[in-house]
């Protein structure tokens, strides 16, 4: 046997090791299985079905995207490689299934995340109410109660969510796994049945290549009268190996076919089935949100039945009479009702109260005010009598260092101060003569220093006890309301200083309501008028006045008559 023989034999040897029998690869091309039921098919008659369904079927929609290497698949398919169109195919089937498993696993996550947020919001939610409170209990009408219909009805949502996680994990998500490892398996059978063709296929291609080139140097030894190889024997081989490609390449044509007849059935199940795992889940969904809407619809319902008077009529019944007379109060409370520590001393008393006029402003302009003279020497001035209980007075004297001068206008006085700084005059003007005096006396009796006698008082007494019992029935007759500071109603206060006078009047040792003649002023103990003092000579002697009880109404000259 020479060298070329035992080479072929050799080659043949080795292509029984690597493949399979030619026989056997052809005999299996025509021979498929069925989607999950193991049962065999053959080609011709699976051909015959796929006809049928691809004539009452309606077109098939075009492809929203085709690989990019579209035209390398194509070449490719059958082969059974990673290159072959109906491999991509199902690889992204893979990929789909893989994303949407991915997808509901983050639905669940999400779904317990908010029943766990959910839970937490209930559990914090202390309805009813276990710390003392002032509502109706849960079983009546009230605010707890609609609040006990919120709760339970989140705890619904909470249950809901329980059961759509526990569908997704327990069906979704399983079905998904076990849809991704029947892709993979049929994508192992389509690679097991059409590869192993493939292969042989390609080392058939190649036997016949190799022995076509030695029919070409047969024929070229023989053109050349050389010896070798009979060209007609190697031409037999030729023709041998290409007889068996041919089948092979049948058997390829076959093995497609069937397997394209059982992929367009497996897929249509595997869609159908894929269709019933998300439909399912979302029938989970539907049927909790629908539970979920029933109690939304039942607390709904409460809220259009729920009296928003129950609460407010239970807690009045229970605490009316607290509530109307809240604190023991009885709403008729006055200033005179509380009592407080120097209430009524003689520190707090108020002399004299009233309407007064004061010069103020860089234009010494009158102003109506308020004044108000206590027993320690001060008069408080303030812009109306309302702001007596509202606001501090614009302005404050002490008179215990001033002095008080009548001017010639009866209704007009001034109260001058010993200070070196600021204004040291006040000018201060009176409705009427009889008050003006009222306010003299009253001032005159709580300043150190008398008034100053070299002035010439006009209008009557310091003090005219008539005159403020007139002006006490005036008052009466028209009482004001707004307060004072003493406390009291104004017709009250002037009744009172009225009373005081006719006091004053009965213990003081001086008539204090001597007639009045015209501009000069008659003491009491002479009720002849005062004639003019001639002037002393220098050296008269003055006799020494006899001591008696001091006397305020001292009598001076008008200044008309002194000018």
């Amino acid at each position: 046997m020479g060298l070329s023989s035992a080479s072929r034999k050799f080659k043949t040897l080795r292509r029984k090791r690597d493949r399979l029998p030619i026989g056997t690869i052809i005999d299996n091309a025509g021979h498929t299985y069925a989607a999950g039921d193991g049962h065999a098919s053959s080609g011709h008659t699976g051909s015959r079905e796929a006809k049928a369904s691809l004539d009452s079927a309606s077109p098939p929609p075009p492809l929203a995207a085709l690989p990019s290497d579209v035209s390398s698949r194509i070449s490719m398919t059958g082969s059974g490689t990673q290159d072959d169109l109906v491999v991509y195919r199902l690889n992204s089937w893979r990929n789909l299934v893989k994303e949407y498993t991915s997808y509901f696993e983050a639905f669940a996550a999400a779904q317990k995340a908010a029943k766990k947020a959910l839970d937490k919001a209930v559990g914090d939610f202390d309805v009813p109410l276990k710390s003392d409170h002032c509502f109706a209990g849960v079983e009546r009408d009230g605010v707890q109660q609609l609040s006990a219909q919120l709760r339970d009805m989140h705890r619904m949502y909470a249950t809901q969510y329980s059961r759509v996680i526990q569908h997704t994990e327990s069906n979704t998500l399983e079905q998904l796994e076990a849809l991704r490892a029947e892709i993979k398996d049929s994508l192992k059978e389509y690679t097991d049945h059409l590869n192993p063709i493939y292969r042989r296929l390609r080392k058939q291609a190649k036997e016949v290549e190799e022995y076509k080139e030695k029919l070409v140097r047969a024929v070229e030894a023989y053109k050349k009268r050389h010896r070798g190889q009979d060209a007609w024997l190697v031409q037999q081989q030729v023709r041998r190996e290409l007889t068996r490609q041919a089948e092979l390449e049948n058997a390829l044509v076959k093995a497609m076919r069937a397997e394209h007849q059982r992929l367009i059935r497996w897929e249509a199940s595997l869609s159908e089935r894929f269709r019933d795992v998300v439909a399912s889940t979302m029938v989970c969904e539907r049927d909790s949100l629908q539970t979920t809407l029933g109690a939304i619809g039942d607390c709904l319902g409460f809220l259009d039945r729920f009296d928003t008077h129950a609460e407010s009529r239970a807690f009045d019944q229970h605490f009316a009479s607290v509530l109307d007379h809240p604190m023991g109060l009885t709403g008729a409370s006055s200033l005179a009702d509380y009592d407080y520590m120097h209430k009524d001393s003689d520190a707090t008393t108020v002399l004299l109260e009233g309407a007064l006029e004061r010069e103020s402003g860089m234009l010494k302009k009158y102003h109506h005010e308020y004044a108000v003279l206590t027993a320690q020497g001060y008069l408080h001035c303030f812009a109306e009598q309302k702001d007596l209980l509202e606001r501090n007075p614009e302005i404050s004297f002490h008179l215990a260092d001033c002095s008080i001068t009548p001017l010639d206008d009866v209704c007009s006085f001034v109260v001058a101060s010993e200070k070196k700084l600021g204004r040291s005059k006040y000018g201060f003007r009176g409705s009427d003569p009889a008050s003006v005096d009222h306010w003299i006396n009253a001032i005159s009796s709580v300043i150190s220093k008398p008034p100053t006698p070299e002035l010439t008082i006009v209008g009557g007494t310091l003090r005219d006890s008539k005159a403020a019992m007139a002006a006490a029935a005036a008052a009466s007759e028209a009482p004001n309301t707004l307060p004072t500071a003493a406390g009291i109603p104004t017709h009250e206060l002037a009744a009172r200083n009225a009373a005081e006078d006719e006091k004053m009047r009965a213990l003081s040792p001086v008539h204090l309501d001597t007639p009045i003649d015209g501009e000069h002023f008659y003491p009491a103990q002479d009720a002849s008028p005062m004639a003019m003092p001639e002037p002393a000579a220098a050296d008269a002697v003055v006799p020494e006045s006899t001591p008696g009880p001091p006397n305020l109404l001292a009598t001076f000259e008008h200044p008309t008559a002194t000018t």
